[in-house]
């Protein structure tokens, strides 16, 4: 059977060599197709107890997976200027696309009696409004923020001075490659803030930790793909002494790793935590089977 097929190999080689390119050349423009999960990926059974849990939560109270927090630390952030630039840096943020809302200490708001709606919000500080007396103005306002309980310990801490700043991110812009662009200008704007007024600046939520990760795991398979096909072409060199044989090699694993990417994508599969191990797996399985089948080549 086997000599059967090398006869019919060796016979049509040239076509054979015609066809695997040209399907090489599909299953290469398919994995150029592929794109990054930005999705949660579980990694534990459905069936298990904190996971139902955990899904009873979500089903109860929602999921608040698109909002990022920053935060900061200052006792001076209600110095008229700091506390000008930084309502300033949430109409900056707030006007990034793909950001929803922005919710921090200059855009609070509180309740006040109206003779139509009863009541209605209106907000604490009005920092655009002109005023005989801009600073008697902002001092009144700020006492009216710390007077009300239902922002203590939530926007602001009076006890260490701490303050944070919630961005809602659009969910599909979470869901797309943009979110690695919305992210960076959120951060950079906010970086800018802390350098001009020495304030270290704090990031939290899953936006950016998801973005991160998701940066970090695509920057990694590069990393990993390169790292196995020149330590493995290493060793081919090691072993074999021949340049040529060492490239058939590389690039018969090379052709295993297009074709598994490219099938990724032909089944709507998209790279994520666990697929991403698969181009690295394919070269390090690959090569020894290579060797094999050279040795087995040299020996007959």
């Amino acid at each position: 059977m086997w000599e059967s097929i090398a006869r019919f190999v060796l016979k049509n080689k040239l076509a054979l060599l015609i066809v695997l390119a040209v399907i090489t050349s599909f299953m290469g423009w398919q994995a150029s197709k592929v794109e990054l999960s930005y999705d949660f990926t579980g990694a534990i059974p459905t069936d298990n107890a904190r996971y139902v849990s955990y899904q009873n939560f979500r089903k109860q109270f929602g999921e608040d997976g698109n909002m990022m927090v920053i935060g900061l630390q200052s006792d001076h952030l209600f110095d008229e200027k700091i506390f000008t630039d930084f309502a300033s840096l949430g109409k900056q943020i707030k006007n990034i696309k793909g950001v929803e809302n922005v919710l921090s200490i200059p855009v609070a708001v509180t309740l006040v009696k109206d003779s139509v709606a009863g009541l209605k919000a209106s907000n604490i500080f009005d920092l655009d409004k002109p005023a005989p007396d801009q600073k008697s103005l902002f001092d009144s306002s700020k006492n009216l923020f710390f007077s009300l309980p239902f922002y203590k310990n939530v926007l602001y801490n009076p006890q260490t001075n701490a303050s944070l700043m919630a961005v809602r991110v659009n969910k599909d812009v979470l869901a797309s490659k943009e979110r690695t662009v919305v992210i960076g200008k959120i951060v950079t704007a906010a970086d800018q803030f802390g350098k001009d007024h020495a304030i270290e600046m704090h990031y939290s939520g899953l936006p950016l930790i998801r973005t991160q990760l998701s940066d970090r795991m695509k920057k990694e398979m590069k990393g990993f793909l390169i790292g196995s096909v020149l330590l493995s072409a290493v060793i081919l060199l090691i072993f074999f002494r021949s340049i040529s044989t060492m490239f058939l090699s590389i690039a018969v694993v090379l052709t295993g790793v297009v074709w598994s990417v490219g099938t990724l994508h032909l089944f709507a599969y998209k790279i994520s935590l666990l697929t991403v191990l698969i181009p690295p797996l394919i070269v390090v399985i690959g090569i020894p089977n290579c060797i094999y089948f050279l040795n087995k080549y040299h020996i007959s």
